[in-house]
Protein backbone atom coordinates (compact mmCIF):
# COMPACT_ATOMS: atom_id res chain seq x y z
CA UNK A 1 0.00 0.00 0.00
CA UNK A 2 0.93 4.00 -0.91
CA UNK A 3 1.25 6.32 1.34
CA UNK A 4 -0.63 9.47 -0.15
CA UNK A 5 1.14 12.65 0.46
CA UNK A 6 -0.54 16.26 0.94
CA UNK A 7 0.12 18.66 -1.85
CA UNK A 8 -1.09 21.17 0.24
CA UNK A 9 1.57 23.86 1.44
CA UNK A 10 2.25 25.33 5.05
CA UNK A 11 3.46 28.97 4.68
CA UNK A 12 6.02 30.52 7.16
CA UNK A 13 4.80 34.23 8.46
CA UNK A 14 7.41 36.37 6.72
CA UNK A 15 9.07 39.36 8.46
CA UNK A 16 6.93 41.47 6.18
CA UNK A 17 3.97 40.08 7.09
CA UNK A 18 4.66 39.92 10.69
CA UNK A 19 5.66 43.51 10.08
CA UNK A 20 2.01 44.36 8.60
CA UNK A 21 0.51 42.59 11.77
CA UNK A 22 2.59 44.71 13.95
CA UNK A 23 1.99 47.98 12.50
CA UNK A 24 -2.12 47.44 12.96
CA UNK A 25 -1.86 47.16 16.20
CA UNK A 26 0.55 50.01 16.48
CA UNK A 27 -1.98 52.13 14.31
CA UNK A 28 -5.28 50.76 16.66
CA UNK A 29 -3.68 51.64 19.94
CA UNK A 30 -3.04 55.18 18.48
CA UNK A 31 -6.91 54.85 17.49
CA UNK A 32 -7.86 53.89 20.52
CA UNK A 33 -5.43 56.13 22.98
CA UNK A 34 -5.18 59.50 21.33
CA UNK A 35 -1.58 61.00 20.36
CA UNK A 36 1.01 58.81 22.11
CA UNK A 37 4.58 58.69 22.65
CA UNK A 38 7.13 56.18 21.47
CA UNK A 39 7.75 55.00 25.14
CA UNK A 40 3.87 55.16 25.80
CA UNK A 41 3.74 52.42 23.06
CA UNK A 42 6.15 50.40 23.94
CA UNK A 43 4.92 50.23 27.15
CA UNK A 44 1.00 49.70 26.47
CA UNK A 45 2.66 46.80 23.87
CA UNK A 46 5.12 45.59 25.93
CA UNK A 47 8.54 45.88 23.89
CA UNK A 48 11.43 47.81 23.72
CA UNK A 49 11.39 51.24 22.04
CA UNK A 50 13.64 50.23 19.21
CA UNK A 51 10.98 47.66 17.92
CA UNK A 52 8.65 50.33 17.87
CA UNK A 53 10.96 52.65 16.44
CA UNK A 54 11.23 50.05 13.96
CA UNK A 55 7.10 49.49 13.66
CA UNK A 56 6.62 53.27 12.96
CA UNK A 57 9.75 54.84 11.24
CA UNK A 58 8.39 54.38 7.83
CA UNK A 59 4.98 56.30 8.34
CA UNK A 60 6.85 59.21 9.86
CA UNK A 61 9.38 59.38 7.12
CA UNK A 62 6.33 59.08 4.24
CA UNK A 63 4.72 61.90 6.36
CA UNK A 64 1.51 59.32 7.44
CA UNK A 65 2.47 60.14 11.28
CA UNK A 66 4.03 63.82 13.06
CA UNK A 67 5.68 64.17 15.99
CA UNK A 68 3.66 66.64 18.19
CA UNK A 69 5.66 69.33 20.44
CA UNK A 70 7.36 68.04 23.23
CA UNK A 71 6.09 67.39 26.86
CA UNK A 72 7.49 68.06 29.38
CA UNK A 73 9.17 64.57 31.35
CA UNK A 74 7.49 63.59 34.44
CA UNK A 75 8.70 64.69 38.17
CA UNK A 76 11.08 61.62 38.16
CA UNK A 77 12.87 62.79 34.92
CA UNK A 78 13.46 61.51 31.67
CA UNK A 79 13.73 62.54 28.48
CA UNK A 80 10.59 64.55 27.21
CA UNK A 81 8.26 62.52 25.21
CA UNK A 82 7.26 64.11 21.44
CA UNK A 83 3.52 62.44 21.11
CA UNK A 84 2.79 60.91 17.50
CA UNK A 85 -0.44 61.40 16.03
CA UNK A 86 -1.90 61.18 12.27
CA UNK A 87 -1.02 64.19 9.85
CA UNK A 88 -4.18 66.12 9.22
CA UNK A 89 -2.05 67.40 6.19
CA UNK A 90 -1.11 64.16 4.74
CA UNK A 91 -2.97 61.94 2.45
CA UNK A 92 -6.80 60.78 2.96
CA UNK A 93 -8.94 57.94 3.00
CA UNK A 94 -11.89 57.63 0.42
CA UNK A 95 -14.65 55.38 1.46
CA UNK A 96 -17.92 54.06 -0.62
CA UNK A 97 -20.92 52.33 0.23
CA UNK A 98 -22.84 50.77 -2.47
CA UNK A 99 -26.53 49.02 -1.96
CA UNK A 100 -29.09 48.50 -4.24
CA UNK A 101 -30.88 51.76 -3.95
CA UNK A 102 -28.51 54.21 -2.20
CA UNK A 103 -24.90 55.37 -2.79
CA UNK A 104 -22.71 56.97 -0.03
CA UNK A 105 -19.42 58.82 -0.12
CA UNK A 106 -16.86 60.10 2.35
CA UNK A 107 -13.47 61.54 2.25
CA UNK A 108 -11.65 60.99 5.77
CA UNK A 109 -8.68 61.84 7.51
CA UNK A 110 -6.06 59.14 8.95
CA UNK A 111 -7.44 59.26 12.04
CA UNK A 112 -11.39 58.50 10.78
CA UNK A 113 -12.52 62.09 10.86
CA UNK A 114 -15.22 62.12 8.18
CA UNK A 115 -14.34 65.68 6.69
CA UNK A 116 -17.05 65.65 4.15
CA UNK A 117 -19.87 63.31 2.88
CA UNK A 118 -22.50 63.08 -0.08
CA UNK A 119 -25.11 60.51 -0.90
CA UNK A 120 -26.85 59.66 -4.12
CA UNK A 121 -30.22 57.27 -4.50
CA UNK A 122 -30.19 54.91 -7.04
CA UNK A 123 -32.80 52.90 -8.82
CA UNK A 124 -32.14 49.02 -9.79
CA UNK A 125 -34.13 49.20 -12.80
CA UNK A 126 -31.40 51.54 -14.31
CA UNK A 127 -29.13 50.61 -16.82
CA UNK A 128 -25.43 49.78 -15.31
CA UNK A 129 -23.97 52.58 -17.17
CA UNK A 130 -26.12 55.28 -15.48
CA UNK A 131 -25.27 53.69 -12.13
CA UNK A 132 -21.94 54.57 -12.55
CA UNK A 133 -22.63 57.32 -14.15
CA UNK A 134 -23.95 58.97 -10.99
CA UNK A 135 -21.08 56.70 -8.78
CA UNK A 136 -18.15 58.93 -10.44
CA UNK A 137 -20.16 61.88 -10.11
CA UNK A 138 -20.29 61.52 -6.20
CA UNK A 139 -16.92 60.22 -6.18
CA UNK A 140 -15.60 63.45 -7.98
CA UNK A 141 -17.73 65.41 -5.00
CA UNK A 142 -15.67 64.10 -2.66
CA UNK A 143 -12.39 62.58 -3.64
CA UNK A 144 -11.87 65.43 -6.67
CA UNK A 145 -8.22 66.88 -6.28
CA UNK A 146 -7.69 65.40 -3.27
CA UNK A 147 -4.39 62.88 -2.22
CA UNK A 148 -5.80 59.90 -1.39
CA UNK A 149 -4.05 56.70 0.06
CA UNK A 150 -6.64 54.85 -1.40
CA UNK A 151 -10.29 54.15 -1.61
CA UNK A 152 -12.52 51.27 0.46
CA UNK A 153 -15.82 50.07 -0.78
CA UNK A 154 -18.06 48.29 1.10
CA UNK A 155 -20.76 46.36 -1.23
CA UNK A 156 -23.71 44.90 -0.66
CA UNK A 157 -23.71 41.35 -2.46
CA UNK A 158 -21.42 38.96 -3.11
CA UNK A 159 -18.13 40.37 -3.88
CA UNK A 160 -14.46 38.79 -5.40
CA UNK A 161 -11.92 41.05 -3.44
CA UNK A 162 -9.32 39.70 -5.69
CA UNK A 163 -10.82 42.18 -8.73
CA UNK A 164 -12.74 44.60 -7.00
CA UNK A 165 -16.15 42.98 -8.65
CA UNK A 166 -19.76 42.80 -7.21
CA UNK A 167 -20.40 39.44 -8.17
CA UNK A 168 -23.98 39.68 -7.63
CA UNK A 169 -26.41 41.98 -6.26
CA UNK A 170 -30.35 40.27 -5.35
CA UNK A 171 -31.63 43.39 -4.89
CA UNK A 172 -30.54 45.15 -8.00
CA UNK A 173 -29.08 42.27 -10.32
CA UNK A 174 -28.17 45.01 -12.89
CA UNK A 175 -24.80 45.30 -10.40
CA UNK A 176 -23.80 41.71 -10.95
CA UNK A 177 -20.59 41.48 -12.81
CA UNK A 178 -19.58 45.59 -12.31
CA UNK A 179 -16.27 45.65 -11.70
CA UNK A 180 -16.10 49.03 -9.47
CA UNK A 181 -12.76 48.93 -8.36
CA UNK A 182 -11.69 49.16 -12.15
CA UNK A 183 -13.80 51.77 -12.73
CA UNK A 184 -12.30 54.47 -10.40
CA UNK A 185 -8.89 53.01 -9.80
CA UNK A 186 -8.13 54.37 -13.03
CA UNK A 187 -10.24 57.32 -12.54
CA UNK A 188 -8.82 58.55 -9.13
CA UNK A 189 -5.20 56.92 -9.46
CA UNK A 190 -5.24 55.51 -6.63
CA UNK A 191 -5.46 51.99 -4.98
CA UNK A 192 -9.42 50.80 -4.58
CA UNK A 193 -10.50 48.07 -2.57
CA UNK A 194 -13.92 46.17 -3.06
CA UNK A 195 -15.12 44.10 0.07
CA UNK A 196 -18.41 42.45 1.56
CA UNK A 197 -20.70 45.38 3.22
CA UNK A 198 -20.59 43.37 6.58
CA UNK A 199 -17.15 42.89 6.47
CA UNK A 200 -16.82 46.80 6.03
CA UNK A 201 -18.71 47.63 8.86
CA UNK A 202 -16.98 45.41 11.03
CA UNK A 203 -13.50 46.91 10.11
CA UNK A 204 -15.12 50.23 11.07
CA UNK A 205 -15.91 48.87 14.40
CA UNK A 206 -12.49 47.20 14.72
CA UNK A 207 -11.15 50.48 13.75
CA UNK A 208 -13.04 53.50 14.87
CA UNK A 209 -15.78 52.04 16.93
CA UNK A 210 -16.89 49.44 19.19
CA UNK A 211 -14.64 46.79 18.50
CA UNK A 212 -11.71 48.82 19.19
CA UNK A 213 -9.09 46.57 21.56
CA UNK A 214 -11.19 43.51 20.80
CA UNK A 215 -9.68 40.59 19.32
CA UNK A 216 -13.18 38.45 18.55
CA UNK A 217 -16.67 39.84 17.48
CA UNK A 218 -19.19 39.88 15.15
CA UNK A 219 -20.44 43.20 13.16
CA UNK A 220 -24.31 42.13 12.82
CA UNK A 221 -26.18 44.09 9.88
CA UNK A 222 -29.77 44.34 9.77
CA UNK A 223 -32.22 45.64 7.92
CA UNK A 224 -33.67 44.59 4.07
CA UNK A 225 -30.66 42.67 4.02
CA UNK A 226 -29.07 40.41 6.71
CA UNK A 227 -24.96 39.46 7.43
CA UNK A 228 -22.29 39.56 10.09
CA UNK A 229 -18.48 40.20 9.78
CA UNK A 230 -16.35 38.44 12.00
CA UNK A 231 -13.69 39.11 13.43
CA UNK A 232 -11.34 36.47 14.55
CA UNK A 233 -7.84 36.46 16.29
CA UNK A 234 -7.54 39.98 15.56
CA UNK A 235 -8.53 39.27 11.44
CA UNK A 236 -11.81 39.89 8.98
CA UNK A 237 -12.50 36.75 8.21
CA UNK A 238 -12.91 36.84 4.51
CA UNK A 239 -12.65 33.27 2.72
CA UNK A 240 -11.51 32.26 -0.35
CA UNK A 241 -11.26 36.08 -2.63
CA UNK A 242 -14.06 37.14 -0.42
CA UNK A 243 -16.13 34.55 -1.06
CA UNK A 244 -17.11 33.38 2.39
CA UNK A 245 -19.22 35.36 5.38
CA UNK A 246 -22.66 34.71 3.33
CA UNK A 247 -24.09 34.37 6.96
CA UNK A 248 -27.43 35.49 6.06
CA UNK A 249 -27.99 32.58 3.44
CA UNK A 250 -27.18 29.78 6.11
CA UNK A 251 -30.16 27.83 5.58
CA UNK A 252 -32.40 27.38 9.01
CA UNK A 253 -35.96 26.25 7.68
CA UNK A 254 -35.23 23.43 4.89
CA UNK A 255 -38.78 24.02 4.61
CA UNK A 256 -38.75 27.78 4.31
CA UNK A 257 -39.74 30.22 2.30
CA UNK A 258 -37.97 31.00 -0.75
CA UNK A 259 -34.98 33.51 -0.54
CA UNK A 260 -34.17 35.79 -3.47
CA UNK A 261 -30.75 33.75 -3.68
CA UNK A 262 -33.03 30.98 -4.74
CA UNK A 263 -32.68 28.67 -1.87
CA UNK A 264 -35.20 27.71 0.37
CA UNK A 265 -35.44 28.81 4.49
CA UNK A 266 -32.33 31.06 4.41
CA UNK A 267 -31.56 32.88 7.79
CA UNK A 268 -32.64 36.35 5.34
CA UNK A 269 -36.20 35.03 5.22
CA UNK A 270 -37.12 35.23 8.43
CA UNK A 271 -35.19 38.01 9.99
CA UNK A 272 -35.03 41.02 7.67
CA UNK A 273 -37.31 43.96 7.67
CA UNK A 274 -39.52 42.37 4.46
CA UNK A 275 -40.06 39.40 6.76
CA UNK A 276 -41.03 42.02 9.78
CA UNK A 277 -43.71 44.05 7.78
CA UNK A 278 -45.55 40.43 6.17
CA UNK A 279 -45.68 38.94 9.82
CA UNK A 280 -46.98 42.58 11.36
CA UNK A 281 -49.28 42.69 8.32
CA UNK A 282 -50.53 39.06 9.47
CA UNK A 283 -51.16 40.25 12.97
CA UNK A 284 -53.00 43.48 11.60
CA UNK A 285 -50.55 45.65 13.48
CA UNK A 286 -51.51 49.56 12.55
CA UNK A 287 -48.51 50.97 9.59
CA UNK A 288 -47.68 47.51 8.99
CA UNK A 289 -46.35 48.56 5.25
CA UNK A 290 -43.16 50.48 6.53
CA UNK A 291 -42.65 48.43 10.18
CA UNK A 292 -39.41 49.16 11.54
CA UNK A 293 -37.72 47.78 15.13
CA UNK A 294 -38.44 50.69 16.36
CA UNK A 295 -42.21 51.31 15.52
CA UNK A 296 -42.41 47.86 16.45
CA UNK A 297 -41.06 48.71 19.85
CA UNK A 298 -43.35 51.55 20.79
CA UNK A 299 -46.05 49.87 19.89
CA UNK A 300 -44.84 46.74 22.62
CA UNK A 301 -44.22 49.37 25.05
CA UNK A 302 -48.09 50.72 24.15
CA UNK A 303 -49.35 47.51 24.37
CA UNK A 304 -50.85 47.07 20.93
CA UNK A 305 -51.93 43.93 20.60
CA UNK A 306 -49.20 41.31 18.67
CA UNK A 307 -46.75 43.62 19.03
CA UNK A 308 -45.14 42.33 22.15
CA UNK A 309 -44.91 38.84 20.37
CA UNK A 310 -43.37 40.07 17.31
CA UNK A 311 -41.01 41.35 18.68
CA UNK A 312 -39.56 38.34 20.24
CA UNK A 313 -40.19 36.86 17.70
CA UNK A 314 -37.63 39.07 15.30
CA UNK A 315 -35.31 38.41 18.53
CA UNK A 316 -35.92 34.83 18.12
CA UNK A 317 -34.99 34.26 14.77
CA UNK A 318 -31.80 36.45 14.50
CA UNK A 319 -30.28 35.03 17.63
CA UNK A 320 -30.34 31.65 15.51
CA UNK A 321 -28.16 33.26 13.12
CA UNK A 322 -25.71 34.39 16.24
CA UNK A 323 -26.17 31.42 18.25
CA UNK A 324 -25.00 29.28 15.01
CA UNK A 325 -21.86 31.66 15.10
CA UNK A 326 -20.78 31.15 18.20
CA UNK A 327 -21.36 27.31 18.66
CA UNK A 328 -18.67 27.57 15.83
CA UNK A 329 -16.78 30.12 16.03
CA UNK A 330 -17.33 31.71 19.95
CA UNK A 331 -17.12 35.39 18.69
CA UNK A 332 -18.61 36.16 22.26
CA UNK A 333 -19.23 40.16 21.30
CA UNK A 334 -22.25 40.95 18.87
CA UNK A 335 -22.26 44.69 17.49
CA UNK A 336 -25.84 45.06 15.90
CA UNK A 337 -26.14 47.75 13.19
CA UNK A 338 -28.99 49.21 11.25
CA UNK A 339 -32.73 48.19 12.27
CA UNK A 340 -32.84 46.74 15.05
CA UNK A 341 -30.69 49.08 17.05
CA UNK A 342 -34.02 51.35 16.56
CA UNK A 343 -35.59 48.81 19.12
CA UNK A 344 -33.30 49.93 22.05
CA UNK A 345 -32.25 48.58 25.50
CA UNK A 346 -35.61 46.63 24.90
CA UNK A 347 -34.64 44.98 22.18
CA UNK A 348 -30.26 44.95 23.24
CA UNK A 349 -32.17 42.78 26.02
CA UNK A 350 -33.99 39.95 24.40
CA UNK A 351 -31.29 39.34 21.90
CA UNK A 352 -28.77 39.26 24.96
CA UNK A 353 -31.26 37.08 26.67
CA UNK A 354 -32.16 34.75 24.29
CA UNK A 355 -28.15 34.37 22.69
CA UNK A 356 -26.84 33.11 26.66
CA UNK A 357 -30.02 30.53 26.63
CA UNK A 358 -28.93 29.15 22.87
CA UNK A 359 -25.06 29.40 22.88
CA UNK A 360 -23.02 27.19 24.57
CA UNK A 361 -22.53 27.49 28.18
CA UNK A 362 -19.32 29.34 29.62
CA UNK A 363 -18.55 31.15 32.40
CA UNK A 364 -19.18 34.33 30.16
CA UNK A 365 -22.65 34.35 28.23
CA UNK A 366 -22.23 36.47 24.86
CA UNK A 367 -22.56 40.59 25.15
CA UNK A 368 -24.83 41.92 22.44
CA UNK A 369 -24.03 46.14 21.67
CA UNK A 370 -25.83 48.59 19.75
CA UNK A 371 -24.29 50.78 17.49
CA UNK A 372 -26.29 53.78 17.00
CA UNK A 373 -24.06 55.31 13.89
CA UNK A 374 -24.64 52.76 11.52
CA UNK A 375 -24.06 55.01 8.35
CA UNK A 376 -21.06 57.08 9.84
CA UNK A 377 -19.34 52.88 10.81
CA UNK A 378 -19.84 51.85 7.22
CA UNK A 379 -17.58 54.70 6.04
CA UNK A 380 -15.37 54.75 8.52
CA UNK A 381 -14.93 51.15 7.74
CA UNK A 382 -14.15 51.85 4.40
CA UNK A 383 -11.31 53.95 5.66
CA UNK A 384 -10.33 50.63 8.01
CA UNK A 385 -10.43 48.95 4.89
CA UNK A 386 -7.97 51.45 3.37
CA UNK A 387 -5.41 51.66 6.01
CA UNK A 388 -5.66 47.43 6.28
CA UNK A 389 -4.58 47.35 2.65
CA UNK A 390 -2.40 50.09 2.59
CA UNK A 391 -0.53 50.68 5.55
CA UNK A 392 -1.63 47.60 8.09
CA UNK A 393 -2.42 44.06 7.27
CA UNK A 394 -2.43 42.15 4.00
CA UNK A 395 -6.64 42.14 2.68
Amino acid sequence: MTKSTSTARVRLLSPSTMGRSNRSRVLQLLLQNGPTSRAQLARALGVNRATIATILQPLVDDGSLVEGDAVAASPSGGKPARPLWFNQHGAELGSIRIASTRLMAARLGMDGTIRTSGERVVDPSWPLDRISAVLVELAEECFGGRSLLGIGIAAAGMVDTSTGTILSLHLAPVMNGFRVAELLSSRFATSVTVDHHPRVLALGDKWFGLGRGMDHFASVYTGEALGMGIVHDGEVFRGFKGAGGEYGHIVVDLAGATCLCGRRGCWETVATTGWLRERAREAGLPGAGTTTCAQLAEQAEQGVAGAVELLELYADNLVIGLANNEHMLASSTYIMHGDVVGGGERMRLLLQERLARNAPHRDDPPVVLLDTSDDDTVLLGGGGLVLSSELATAV
